[in-house]
């Protein structure tokens, strides 16, 4: 049987418990208001570079981030190819996803293109702009003039939304291409 402790001795440990409860209670809080700041979530953000404090607000509906200047090598580099019932040529499209390969010259030329041609243009679309999303049947396309099609070597359908030109696959109606600043 444990000894008998004076009050003063139960109080102490009281004490030293409440004290030593109150000292991890103040390190969690402080953890988990500095876990956000210190930790930078890469999940779920695009190679393309999806990032929803630098990218336009070209969606009337709110849900994902777009893309900012994104390309699929898959999408551009085979336009003619089939969509499958299985997704495979969407999924295809959507992991090819990369950086568009775009100078500031050659953007220009695809602006002064786009200036002299009869453009589907809008404010905002109903679909995520990202690489291998969806581009629903009532969207108006456009035949991408050959110009531009040899310019981003690829390509043959297009919108514009805000001043990005949107580059879709006509077989799959899925976006291929994101490219800002050209309007």
């Amino acid at each position: 049987m444990p000894p008998e402790l004076s009050t003063q001795q139960e109080r102490n440990g009281t004490r030293r418990l409440v004290l030593g409860a109150a000292i991890v209670a103040a390190i969690l809080l402080v953890v988990v208001a500095l876990w956000p700041l210190v930790l930078r979530d890469k999940l779920g953000t695009p190679s393309g570079g999806a990032n929803p404090a630098t990218s336009p607000d070209l969606t009337a509906s709110r849900g994902l981030p777009e893309q900012r200047a994104a390309e699929s090598t898959v999408g551009k580099s085979n336009p003619a190819g089939q969509t499958d019932t299985s997704g495979g040529r969407a999924r295809q499209i959507g992991q090819s996803s990369q950086p568009l390969q775009l100078s500031d010259a050659q953007r220009q030329q695809v602006k002064t293109i786009l200036a002299k041609t009869d453009v589907p243009k809008t404010e905002k679309v109903d679909f995520e702009v990202t690489i291998g999303a969806a581009v629903p049947k009532q969207v108006q396309l456009k035949d991408m003039p050959p110009e531009v099609t040899q310019l981003m070597n690829g390509g043959d359908q297009f919108l514009v939304a805000g001043d990005t030109m949107i580059i879709v696959d006509q077989h799959s109606r899925r976006v291929v291409a994101i490219v800002p600043g050209v309007v």
